[in-house]
């Protein structure tokens, strides 16, 4: 017999939601929001009233179908003797507005309800009511009405009967999944050197629901290793796999294992999700249904794009996602999301699981799926996560919000006013010192956001067809994105108040440490957890700064022979800043020793732009090479330019200039003969200021490690990093040269990768070409 275990919320969405796509839908209602406003509302129930009832209703279908029905009533009233149910919903809309009328979607919610109430308790009638919110200002609208279960019999039976159809073929999908996932076979007819061993220990961390870190090095196929595992692990339909990464890169790696999976027989949906600003077909993004033809009308489209992509995709990627909207005329990126609720597998970005304003409700504050999570690139998340937990304004953006609405009625003149009067409060002690770091941004602050927020609500309300409407209503959100992270601050932030180059000035609520929210996420809502990243050293710093150092480890050796990578250390030189200048001649020598040594490509990665021209001015004229420089703000376009030219054969060495942590020193395949070899020319270390600073004495304060956690780690990070684009495959061999005193202290050797294996300290630069020359030799006559 099937049993089929359905959610009112979800079957009720996918049958009854209908018209536009309005800025309602785009998550304005915060969870925390909406939580507050029902419990405001329930506070005031009577002794004898309920609240968060939760109701399952069992029926037989047919034979051979069981239907379990569950669902939580926001209310169970108790009205002269007589049964009422409530359902509360929070609105930013004018709710007394002539045009607001009863939502189709709450009535058949609260319909459904009423039915198996009446079904569960043997009543022939009951009352009912949908009561609207208004979240300005806790004014209540409510819309009454009276079921009888007869009458109600037969909206119940056809809905039931239309959502079983989507129910079968939904059906079919998990038992096709279940049945190929049991027959899949690893794709390639060997292991790599350590895949096996993390693929036992990514499905042993699903099976148990457990936490786990592992130092996954280049080339053990570790997204294949934790996709196939993960997918192995899958037991139960509500389980989805959120494969998570940074880059772009990352995402095609995880998205063509996936199709490689499924040429493997594999029968399972992947989705990728794209952000909004990027996805979005208009020019300039306006989530207005007036303005945007893909939002009007958005839900009366939706189901049948779903079902479209869902009867002929497997491989979801965002161009695929992309032509099914237009083809529907639905917004890209909401459709996304609504497809994502019937997929198995999603990869996406780290936000849309830990960062509090934009995470996936559905998952990741509800109860109706079990997310497992591959954390990809980890060695990003400890500063993502602090970013994720921070929030700024600007004052410049207020004086423009301001500008915006001028001709909005009722005026929000004063209530910017008041707000740029705060920021005023601190421009005499700005004039001295541009940056402050203060506890508490104060409760004043806060307060005048939030009138501030109301009185844009109410003008809104009265100017629904205001020309501006969607230009004030992004000012809007920036504020509301402030507010909800204030409602997270603790003790492990602090206020900064900064004074910008153009006089502008912003107030930041700055997270120094993310772990606790980070590791709630992992161990209260989600099914399994892996971390993994070929450069998590040490990995007792990644394990404190994002879970409260909880968390099994895992090591794994390269695949590689170590020998192939031929590392030297240059420690007569100093790069710390007060000795750049000094170091910039020998620093120009060196490379040009390098890049002579054999016609080639390579890279000198620098810990900052500024050092980087001070020695391309200082390169010698003479030196046999063309070379292509990263400048601030590259375009992703001319990004690909430059690395197609280490694509190309040249006459003559090239050589890249580029700074460690950018987007030429992760996430890239530089394969074969595209890199024969790195400069790394510093430790790495993040910018001394008064931010790295503050990190600094608060790690130091809480962990003992204050230096070590806010400069040496993260810049050790990044120089394992660029040493790693020089082996991607057994086949390379290269070099790598790290120029600076620091790399022979013991504080560094330490985190030293496991494969950097006794690297040769160079005296000057005699030796240098010498331990080149033989090193080029020695794989020369292996080829």
């Amino acid at each position: 017999m099937k049993e089929f275990k359905i959610g009112v919320g979800e079957l009720i969405s996918f049958l009854y939601a209908s018209g536009d796509l309005s800025s309602e839908t785009f998550q304005n209602v915060s969870l925390l929001e909406g939580t507050k406003a029902h419990q405001y509302l329930q506070s005031k129930y009577q002794s004898t009233d309920d609240a968060e009832v939760f109701i399952q209703y069992s029926f037989s279908y047919s034979d051979d179908i069981l239907i379990t029905l569950s669902g939580r009533i926001d209310g169970l009233l108790n009205r002269n003797d007589e049964v009422m149910i409530e359902e509360i919903k929070s609105t930013r809309k004018n709710i007394f507005s002539d045009d607001f009328a009863l939502n189709l979607e709450h009535l058949s919610q609260l319909k459904m309800y009423a039915y198996m109430m009446m079904k569960n308790k043997n009543l022939t009638d009951i009352l009912g009511r949908v009561t609207y919110i208004q979240l300005s200002d806790y004014q209540v609208r409510h819309f009454e009405s009276y079921f009888d279960v007869d009458l109600l019999e037969s909206f119940f039976t056809e809905s039931i009967e239309r959502y079983l159809k989507w129910l079968e073929k939904l059906y079919l999908h998990y038992e096709r999944k279940k049945e190929t996932i049991k027959n899949l076979y690893f794709p390639f007819d060997t292991y790599r050197r350590g895949q096996r061993e993390m693929m036992t220990a990514v499905y042993q961390t699903m099976m148990d629901d457990d936490l786990l870190y592992a130092i996954a090095p280049t080339g053990i196929g570790k997204t294949m290793a934790s996709l196939f595992s993960t997918l192995k692990s899958l037991h139960e339909d509500n389980q989805k796999i959120f494969y998570l990464t940074a880059k772009t890169q990352g995402k095609k790696v995880a998205l063509d294992t996936m199709d490689m999976l499924h040429e493997s027989g594999l029968e399972t949906k992947t989705l990728e999700l794209t952000s909004k600003d990027s996805i979005c077909f208009l020019e300039k993004r306006e989530c207005d249904p007036e303005k945007c033809p893909f939002a009007k009308g958005f839900f009366d489209r939706l189901q049948e794009a779903m079902e479209d992509i869902f009867d002929h995709e497997t491989l979801m990627t965002r161009s695929v996602v992309e032509r099914y909207a237009r083809k529907h005329m639905v917004c890209p990126f909401e459709f996304s999301l609504y497809v994502s609720y019937f997929v198995d597998v999603i990869i996406c970005d780290y936000n849309y699981v830990f960062d509090p304003r934009a995470h996936l409700i559905r998952y990741f504050d509800e109860e109706n799926y079990k997310p497992l999570l591959l954390i990809d690139e980890a060695h990003n998340m400890i500063s993502r996560s602090r970013d994720m937990y921070s929030s700024t304004i600007i004052r410049s953006d207020f004086i423009k919000i301001r500008r915006l609405a001028n001709q909005m009625k009722p005026t929000i003149r004063n209530a910017v006013k008041k707000v740029l009067d705060h920021f005023a409060l601190y421009e005499e002690r700005l004039a001295t010192k541009p940056f402050l770091s203060i506890e508490y941004p104060g409760d004043e602050l806060i307060d005048v956001l939030r009138h501030l927020m109301k009185k844009i609500e109410n003008a809104i309300k009265e100017n629904p067809k205001y020309p501006k409407k969607a230009d004030v209503m992004e000012g809007y959100l920036s504020i509301l994105g402030f507010i909800r992270i204030f409602e997270y601050y603790n003790d492990a932030y602090v206020t900064h108040i900064q004074k910008l180059e153009d006089g502008d000035i912003t107030i930041t609520l700055q997270c120094l440490d993310a772990s606790a929210f980070i590791h709630d996420t992992i161990k209260h809502k989600a099914y399994g957890t892996v971390f993994f990243s070929a450069t998590l050293y040490p990995i007792e710093y990644y394990q404190t700064l994002l879970t409260e150092s909880k968390g099994e480890t895992l090591k794994i050796k390269s695949p590689f022979d170590p020998n192939r990578l031929k590392l030297m250390i240059l420690n007569q030189i100093s790069t710390r800043f007060q000795d750049r200048s000094s170091s910039i001649s020998l620093v120009s020598q060196t490379i040009k020793r390098v890049v002579e040594s054999k016609k080639g490509n390579y890279i000198a990665f620098f810990p900052s732009y500024h050092y980087l021209n001070q020695v391309l001015d200082a390169l010698p004229k003479n030196i046999s090479c063309d070379y292509f420089i990263q400048e601030r703000d590259m375009s992703q376009d001319l990004r690909d330019v430059t690395l197609d030219r280490f694509k190309t054969e040249n006459q003559r060495s090239q050589l890249g200039l580029f700074v460690m942590g950018g987007m030429f020193a992760e996430g890239i395949d530089y394969v074969g003969d595209m890199l024969h070899g790195v400069i790394v020319v510093g430790v790495g270390l993040p910018m001394l200021s008064e931010q790295n600073n503050e990190l600094k004495d608060y790690y130091q304060q809480k962990f003992d490690q204050g230096f070590n956690y806010a400069y040496t780690y993260p810049g050790m990070n990044k120089v394992i990093q660029a040493v790693g684009r020089v082996i991607r495959r057994k086949e390379d061999y290269g070099i790598a040269v790290l120029i600076d005193d620091r790399f022979t202290t013991q504080t560094y050797q330490k985190l030293y990768p496991l494969e950097w294996k006794k690297p040769t300290i160079i005296k000057d630069h005699e030796h240098l070409s010498k331990e080149l020359s033989q090193f080029w030799e020695t794989y020369e006559d292996k080829k």
